[in-house]
């Protein structure tokens, strides 16, 4: 028998720095450079040029990190972008970039998978991964956002 989804928002402490945790993080993948990394803004995680992501963490025996851009979901939030997003944003993402540093943070034990999701039309996502893929997950923290129950990929 499967355990329910234990999901919950995540607001980034402000300590540890995210700076020095990607930079440990890419020594440890054998990466030689960085040119972003995430950081802590606005109770969420900002990424370059893209407006603050907001993290909800979910454990189901492993610990996952959920990462969606408020303006998606019709969030309103003080310096939301007044403009749309780019239509490529997540597929041009340095994904590994942000998600080393996070999948590392103290506050989950053992590590964790990232999940950035992009939500382009009503109960459809797209996803992209560093780690363990968990859709169920994402899924879990959808349903709990919008109320919409069923999502296709």
């Amino acid at each position: 028998m499967n355990e329910p989804f234990e999901a919950m928002p995540w607001i980034p402490p402000a300590t540890p720095d995210l700076a020095r945790l990607a930079w440990e993080a890419a020594d440890a993948a054998g990466v030689a450079s960085l040119r972003k990394w995430p950081v802590v803004k606005q109770a969420g995680i900002a990424f370059g040029d893209l407006p603050p992501f907001l993290c909800w963490r979910v454990f189901q025996g492993t610990h996952h990190l959920v990462l969606l851009q408020p303006r998606e979901i019709g969030a309103l939030v003080e310096g939301a972008r007044p403009s749309s997003l780019p239509h490529d944003w997540l597929e041009t993402l340095d994904l590994g970039a942000l998600a080393r540093p996070l999948g590392c943070h103290p506050d989950f034990p053992g590590g964790a998978s990232v999940h950035v999701v992009r939500l382009p039309a009503r109960g459809r996502m797209e996803l992209r991964t560093f780690g363990e893929a968990a859709p169920e997950a994402v899924c879990t923290v959808l349903e709990r956002l919008t109320g919409i129950t069923r999502w296709m990929a």
